[in-house]
């Protein structure tokens, strides 16, 4: 009996490591990775065109936040070094000149202008108190393009001195939000329809008298960007990190994420995702095949 005893002692104590060693498997679905950030996210990445740089949006969700690393617009390298603190507070949605020299972003629905030293600010005084989100630089440096969601906004155009500004559509014509340049006269936008259940990746062109639909998939299709070389787009869909041809042709998955940009030489994604714990969302690099992922910010 004692014997017995010792032995079912010892299984017991056996059993008890195995579990302890094993913990429930982890049924996070990665294309809910937000539900699970706790600590800071990393959002709205842009590279500089010289592809030295990306701009970024960090959001601390740390209460005090701490002093090295406080919400706000920021810069690094390229491979994640030299991180440099451009602005502090609310500031995100960055969209580089073509010099390389400023950035333009949102603040609270308001359009600014900052460069990259980080000593000067000019404000877009705004449209009729329109919030306005997600500005958007053109090539030549003539034009930033920007969008406002409420009734009465739609898609904008305004220099660079927010001196000229020119209302492109209205919400009546089309349901485009956000748009972005996409090349010559077009523009790449998610847009909804009555007829759709979800949005999805089309290319119109300013005169709003084209319009070629991309996606047709039943999933939320966003955050579509045209790679500087003009060969492939990249977009978020349903929380998914995607690439297709221009055409719309040839799509294929690359990882899970949000907010995809490309590298100058159109080899690369910068997009945002949850870290290994899912305690942060930060900033990855990935190619145009799915390979040699690389996390950029902690």
């Amino acid at each position: 009996m004692k014997s017995y005893l010792k032995y079912h002692k010892l299984i017991v104590f056996l059993l008890f490591l195995l579990l302890s060693c094993n913990p429930e498997d982890d049924t996070r679905n990665p294309a809910d990775y937000e539900l699970y950030i706790s600590i800071s996210a990393d959002k709205y990445p842009a590279v500089s065109p010289d592809g030295n740089l990306i701009a970024y949006y960090h959001e601390c969700l740390d209460y005090p936040e701490p002093e090295d690393y406080p919400t706000g617009l920021y810069v690094i390298g390229i491979d994640g070094t030299n991180r440099k603190l451009l602005l502090k507070g609310g500031h995100w949605s960055p969209s580089w000149s073509p010099d390389g020299q400023w950035l333009v972003f949102t603040s609270g629905g308001i359009i600014q202008i900052i460069n990259l030293e980080g000593d000067s600010v000019r404000t877009f005084q705004g449209i009729s108190d329109l919030p306005l989100f997600f500005p958007d630089w053109s090539k030549d440096g003539k034009l930033i393009l920007f969008g406002s969601p409420l009734t009465g906004g739609g898609g904008f155009t305004c220099t660079p001195d927010f001196k000229e500004v020119k209302q492109i559509f209205n919400f009546y014509h089309i349901l485009a939000y956000p748009v972005k340049w996409a090349k010559e006269d077009k523009l790449i936008c998610s847009m909804h329809s009555n007829e759709w259940n979800y949005e999805e990746i089309v290319i119109i062109d300013t005169t709003l008298t084209n319009q070629v639909r991309l996606t047709n998939n039943n999933k939320s299709d966003r955050d579509p960007t045209f790679s500087s070389t003009g060969d492939f787009i990249a977009w978020s869909s349903s929380v998914q990190i995607c690439r297709m041809n221009m055409d719309g042709s040839n799509k294929i998955k690359l990882d899970y994420g949000q907010y995809p940009t490309w590298t100058p030489d159109g080899q690369y994604i910068i997009y945002s995702f949850a870290n290994s714990d899912f305690t942060k969302e930060v900033l990855w690099k990935i190619d145009i095949n799915g390979k040699n992922k690389i996390q950029l910010t902690y």
